[in-house]
């Protein structure tokens, strides 16, 4: 055996770290597409573009509610005070291609669940929303809720019961035509 110089590991280190580079870039460029963007502004393949348009269409925006739905689109636009003025009828509404295809009505739209799940979708406490966003604190807001009620609801009892999807504004909220809610409010003030 001939005499091995002191850096010998680190040699035969290096020119293994540098043969899996030269590996590394080779499987890169053969796995990559040729119509990849390699940009630090533009990041994606060129292609997904085209083939996200070949995709049918399931959400149509706000702008497609208009047509038929005027009067109650015109309360989500402009400055109206509304707290869900922001928001995409879709969010709650569902996709407009399961209510209406052509400009006809095919089906009825998602209009009030018989769970909680369309406001605590949103609503309900989580760590990563900003602080000032309302925000249900389940076990906090329940016993507020049962104490307030004083029973009148049981548990399980939806938002929608009192409050009105499309403006849940505190003051705003109680559905007038329903007698608990209204004799709750009075109770209120």
């Amino acid at each position: 055996m001939k005499n091995l110089s002191p850096h010998t590991h680190l040699y035969r280190l290096g020119a293994l770290l540098a043969a899996f580079f030269v590996v590394f870039l080779v499987v890169k460029s053969w796995a990559t597409p040729a119509s990849w963007i390699d940009d630090v502004d533009n990041w994606y393949r060129l292609d997904s573009l085209e083939e996200m348009k070949l995709k049918p269409l399931v959400f149509g925006g706000n702008e497609s509610c208009k047509e038929c739905h005027g009067k109650t689109y015109g309360q989500f636009t402009g400055n109206t005070g509304n707290e869900h003025k922001g928001l995409s009828c879709e969010s709650c509404h569902g996709p407009v291609t399961r209510h209406a295809k052509g400009g006809k009505k095919i089906a009825d739209a998602i209009r009030e669940s018989k769970s909680t799940w369309q406001c605590q979708n949103c609503h309900l406490e989580m760590i990563n929303k900003p602080k000032d966003f309302p925000q249900f604190k389940r076990q906090a807001k329940i016993k507020e809720h049962a104490e307030f009620l004083a029973g009148l609801f049981p548990e399980g009892t939806v938002c929608l019961k009192c409050h009105a999807a499309h403006d849940p504004t505190p003051d705003k909220c109680v559905k007038k035509e329903d007698p608990e809610c209204s004799s709750v409010a009075k109770a209120k003030k």
